[in-house]
């Protein structure tokens, strides 16, 4: 329904008066927005800052426990890793007198073969030299490694040698290789013949039982071969006397074991109690802070409700008052203020004739 206006100053007067209380208003609803957002992100930040704080110190304690018994484990490991060390030199020990007990026969056979035959050497005047496996294997060759040492020594002499000599001479000729083989083979067979005359041929008998000696020493070393693999190969431990040694690894091997148990149980037990405690603990010290928080957030998110409700209320109010006599170009303090001057100097008997004024003389 229109409304008559008797009093255009005073009509105005009243439109400004609840401009400004609208404005005001409208500021007073800004400023709540403002502080309810504000009042938002400061409660997400804190209960993120809280659950950050559980999560550390769950972490940082979990971690405390493990290496704890981490630490444990490791020093028991480095005394089982000792005495399982122990074990084995005790073991070693008992390997190596085990052999020297089992083979004390046959090495003292053998050094008394070897004794008798640096006598006979030394008695007849034979040279050290006829007592090396190079010599019987030159001149009383028998077995694989011999013939292969004669061999070698052949190629060496009848081959090698003279081939060397050849090249090493300058501007050789093909007729100084044949030379050099007659005498490398007159020479080399000769002391061949000679070495055998004066050593093999003169004392022959005590040279074939050096040989024989010799192969009863290499007999016996076979045998002491087999023996020595066999002891390293035997499985059963019970002869060396090693119950010490394997009670103190049982004992540690168990101490191990219950560490990890224990750990094992620390953690669950964390897990299960230890961890809810803390996170109740550090919600309980940060929980004043959070209410107080949240019902800032409340009582200002309420009022917030309460004045947008005003503003919505006013603003319609205002608009259903004056809106149709102002127009929404004049509805500011300055311009109201104009229009009222322009009233009160006489220049215009109706609000419109005013708003005209006003906009000829802008």
């Amino acid at each position: 329904m229109a409304r008559e206006i008797q009093d255009n100053v005073g009509f105005l007067q009243e439109a400004k008066a609840a401009l400004a209380e609208l404005e005001a208003e409208k500021g007073k609803s800004s400023r709540l927005q403002a502080e309810e957002k504000r009042l938002t992100k400061t409660l997400a930040a804190e209960k993120k800052s809280v659950e950050d704080e559980i999560t550390s110190t769950i972490h940082k304690r979990k971690d405390e426990i493990t290496v704890s018994y981490d630490r444990e484990i490791s020093k028991t490991q480095d005394k089982l890793k000792k005495a399982r060390a122990r074990r084995e030199k005790a073991k070693n020990q008992g390997v190596k007198e085990r052999i020297s007990n089992e083979t004390a026969q046959l090495r003292e056979e053998n050094r008394q073969l070897k004794l008798q035959n640096s006598t006979a050497f030394h008695q007849n005047g034979i040279p050290a030299v006829c007592n090396t496996k190079f010599y019987y294997s030159l001149f009383f060759t028998k077995g694989i490694k011999e013939v292969l040492i004669f061999l070698l020594t052949f190629l060496i002499a009848f081959l090698i040698l003279p081939c060397g000599i050849y090249l090493l001479i300058p501007n050789h000729k093909p007729w100084l290789l044949i030379v050099i083989y007659v005498v490398a083979i007159v020479l080399l067979f000769g002391l061949y013949i000679l070495i055998n005359n004066k050593t093999k041929v003169n004392h022959l008998e005590i040279m074939k039982d050096a040989r024989k000696n010799r192969d009863m020493i290499e007999a016996n070393k076979r045998k002491i071969r087999v023996i020595i693999k066999a002891i390293e190969k035997d499985k059963n431990e019970s002869i060396y006397n090693l119950g010490k040694y394997d009670k103190e690894i049982s004992k540690i091997e168990g101490e191990l074991q219950d560490i990890a148990e224990r750990k094992k149980e620390a953690l669950r037990v964390f897990e299960k109690k230890t961890q809810e405690e803390l996170e109740k603990e550090i919600f309980e010290n940060n929980r004043a802070k959070l209410e107080n928080l949240a019902v800032q957030l409340n009582q200002v998110t309420a009022a917030n409700r309460e004045v947008g409700n005003s503003v919505q209320q006013k603003s319609i109010a205002f608009t259903d008052n004056y809106g149709p006599y102002i127009g929404q170009e004049f509805m500011s303090q300055e311009r109201l203020d104009k229009l009222i001057d322009i009233l009160n100097q006489g220049l215009a008997s109706s609000i419109t004739e005013a708003q005209q004024i006003y906009k000829n003389v802008k």
